[in-house]
C-alpha cells in the first residue's frame, strides 16, 4: 500500500543538553518511539511552531495521523474481476484499520467510528446510484453557456 508519509529528523537529547542525531524516520514512527527517550523531533510539514522548530509527541500525532488519511491508493494490479475485487478488499481493509485506530486513539469508540463508515458508504452507494461516473458531467460554466439567450438568469 503506497502512503503518503511525513518524515521528520530525531535528535535524542542527553544529560548535558545535547542533541545526538538519532536518524530520519515517519512521524508514525516517531510516535513510537520509547518514552524513555527524551527526543526532539522536526516538524514534518517544515513549519516551525516551536522557536527551534520542533515539535513534541503530542503534537507530533495528529500529524502523523493526518498523513495515513491522506494515503495514496494504489492502481490495480490486475484486469480480472475476482482478484481486482480481492484486491480492493485488502487494500480498504488496511485503510479501514487505520481509520478505527486513529478514532480510538482520538477517544472514538469502534461501534461510533463503525457506524459513521457504514453511514457513509451508504451515502456513497446511493450517490453513485445516482450519478455512477460524475465526472463526465459537464463544468457548471458550459451549463451557464448553454442556458444564455434562453430566459435563465445566473447570478
Amino acid at each position: 500500500m503506497t502512503e503518503e508519509k511525513k518524515i521528520v529528523e530525531v535528535k535524542v537529547m542527553t544529560d548535558n543538553g545535547d542533541e545526538v542525531p538519532m536518524g530520519i524516520m515517519n512521524a508514525s514512527q516517531a510516535t513510537k518511539l520509547s518514552e524513555n527517550l527524551d527526543v526532539v523531533v522536526s516538524h514534518p510539514d517544515g513549519e516551525v511552531r516551536a522557536a527551534d522548530g520542533a515539535v513534541d509527541r503530542e503534537e507530533l500525532k495528529p500529524l502523523a495521523a493526518r498523513g495515513a488519511a491522506n494515503r495514496v491508493f494504489p492502481s490495480p494490479t490486475t484486469n480480472v474481476e475476482a482478484e481486482r475485487f480481492e484486491e480492493v478488499q485488502t487494500i480498504v481493509r488496511g485503510v479501514l484499520d487505520d481509520i478505527v485506530a486513529s478514532a480510538n486513539e482520538a477517544g472514538w469508540s469502534t461501534r461510533e467510528i463503525i457506524s459513521a463508515i457504514l453511514e457513509a458508504g451508504r451515502v456513497l452507494k446511493k450517490a453513485d446510484a445516482a450519478d455512477p461516473d460524475p465526472a463526465d458531467d459537464p463544468v457548471i460554466s458550459d451549463v451557464v453557456r448553454e442556458q444564455i439567450g434562453h430566459g435563465e438568469q445566473y447570478d
